[in-house]
């Protein structure tokens, strides 16, 4: 069985908004939310590593997700199946004193480069994940300097607007000060402390994921600090709001290698694998330290990482939250708080809607803290399991005449989850009936209409 939601400790809230505009629209409705949560998704990255002479130190990445492409069935085998193909023309640009993209006059590029890939999916619900993937990186060899790209995507034989075609990096000197590089990955095995799964989601890394960030020191003697600030992302100086973490980066965590190389296969994700420097080897070695983040404390929001020789800045790189199955409910905190009436005698959420906006927030919070499983991470699983219900119900039960989540069915699976069995019977000269069995309780529902309303009739104790 599964446990009614208001009986189970729920858990701690961040407001976890991926579009900040949306929180202040306090008449927005689900459904408009619903519409802004499906946009699809693409990220596009670079990592600039140091490499060897002669090997590939500049890779660009590109992330589709299956619900971005432009899938077609393809009939043929023991099943129909769906396949969608992803072209790319990057272009690169010398950037020398050039500010913003804008700025940059497209002239002859130095560099052109190409890429084809293609992606299966074993059925058509597949064709819509925004969890699935399909991976470009391209790599090119650079001397240091400031650059830009531009970009040109044909998803299955048509062009794909971007918002920002041209996008700027830079490869540092390594070898003078002030070029350290973070780079954020997640360990590609839990064995192996010489492989890692670099992050390819913009500027961007999952939400509620601990992570590593990989550092290259100039001086392994001394001790460094890494600094984890929360930042106001709205404000163009990403203003910082309080830091929440700090860790020590002392020689006995510095390791000494001597070859970093980016690889990959194709389609999927990159990897940056490092070759220890042999014990007594005088051969020239960077020095690199590995920090995990525990990002699953943080708040679903944007961040600075900051390294620091005393207080010297050694490095830094911004990054936000990204939250891939966000539940739609929480896009707006309006939004939120009026789907809580569902799981809320009528003068709680009365009192949960007072105040101004802060005072709501603070409402939202305080409610599910007090019901908090798990504390110690920021991701609350019960409260979003109930936010998901909501999505669930919306997209099940949604008619003509009426939302899902208000319909007898979609509350009574918002508040006791998928039934253990379903069973529908079809009377002589009556309507329809659905029952829907639990461990210890049953309900018996009839259809009020031929576009799938059904209304609830009783609800039986087993």
């Amino acid at each position: 069985m599964i446990t009614p939601i208001k009986s189970v400790l729920l858990g701690a809230l961040i407001l976890l908004i991926s579009a900040p505009e949306l929180l202040a629209q306090r008449n927005v409705s689900y459904r408009e939310l619903a519409s802004q949560n499906r946009a699809p998704g693409l990220y596009i990255d670079h990592t600039v590593i140091k490499a060897d002479e002669g090997e590939p130190n500049v890779w660009l990445h590109y992330r589709f997700g299956y619900d971005v492409l432009r899938f077609r069935q393809v009939s043929g085998g023991a099943a129909d199946r769906f396949e969608a193909t992803a072209e790319l023309s990057i272009q690169i640009f010398d950037a020398t004193g050039v500010r913003e993209p804008e700025d940059i006059r497209r002239g002859t590029a130095i560099k052109t480069l190409t890429w084809r890939g293609r992606a299966q999916a074993s059925g058509f619900d597949e064709t819509s994940r925004a969890d699935l993937f399909l991976n470009a990186n391209l790599s090119a060899q650079l001397p240091a300097g400031r650059y830009a790209y531009a970009t040109s995507i044909t998803l299955d034989g048509r062009p794909l607007q971007l918002r920002r075609n041209m996008r700027m990096f830079t490869v540092p000197d390594f070898t003078e000060p002030g070029s350290t590089p973070v780079w954020f990955a997640y360990p590609a095995e839990e064995s192996s402390s010489d492989r890692f799964g670099l992050i390819n989601f913009g500027r961007s890394v999952l939400y509620a994921q601990d992570f590593d960030a990989l550092l290259l020191l100039p001086d392994p003697e001394r001790t460094y600090s890494l600094h984890v600030n929360q930042v106001d992302a709205a404000t163009r100086d990403t203003s910082v709001i309080r830091q929440v973490f700090e860790a020590e980066i002392t020689p006995e965590t510095i390791r000494r290698i001597s070859r970093m190389q980016i690889s990959e296969q194709s389609g999927a994700q990159p990897f940056l694998e490092v070759d220890e420097a042999e014990t007594g080897s005088t051969a020239a070695a960077s020095y690199l330290a590995q920090i995990t983040i525990p990002n699953r404390k943080f708040e679903n929001t944007s961040f600075i990482i900051q390294v620091k020789d005393g207080d010297t800045l050694v490095a830094e790189r911004f990054f936000r939250n990204l939250w891939l199955d966000i539940p739609t409910s929480l896009l707006n905190i309006d939004v939120a708080i009026r789907k809580m009436e569902i799981i809320m005698d009528r003068d709680a959420h009365r009192e949960l809607r007072r105040g101004n906006e802060q005072q709501r927030i603070a409402n939202f919070r305080a409610f599910w803290q007090a019901r908090d499983p798990e504390p110690e991470s920021d991701y609350n699983p019960v409260m979003v399991e109930f936010f998901r219900r909501v999505d669930i119900a919306f997209e099940r039960f949604t008619t003509p005449n009426q939302p899902g989540y208000d319909s007898d069915q979609g509350r009574t699976l918002i508040r006791f989850g998928e039934p253990d069995r379903i069973t529908r019977r079809l009377p002589a000269g009556s309507p329809a009936v659905e029952v829907w069995q639990y461990s210890d309780r049953e309900f018996i529902f009839e259809a009020t209409s031929g576009f799938g309303e059904y209304r609830l009739l009783r609800s039986n104790r087993l």
